[in-house]
């Protein structure tokens, strides 16, 4: 991940622009690791944001795919 896809997901989760240099720089300093990361928002007051907690929400996401392909006979 990107450090700009970093800055994208807290802006649009409404973090502020002080909050975002002061987590940039330590991902800049000790590498990306979204536990840590955050721990330190929920520290700064946010909910968590790059957990998997909420992406395994315990949906089954399997579906079955039906052939959609129509077929034309002769008449």
């Amino acid at each position: 991940m990107k450090i700009s896809d970093i800055v994208f997901e807290m802006q649009t989760n409404y973090v502020n622009d002080e909050d975002i240099e002061s987590i940039v720089a330590f991902i800049e300093k000790n590498g990306f690791n979204a536990q840590k990361v955050d721990d330190q928002l929920l520290a700064l007051g946010y909910d968590p944001i790059f957990s998997d907690v909420e992406i395994d929400g315990g949906y089954d996401t399997r579906e079955k795919i039906f052939n959609h392909r129509k077929y034309f006979a002769d008449e």
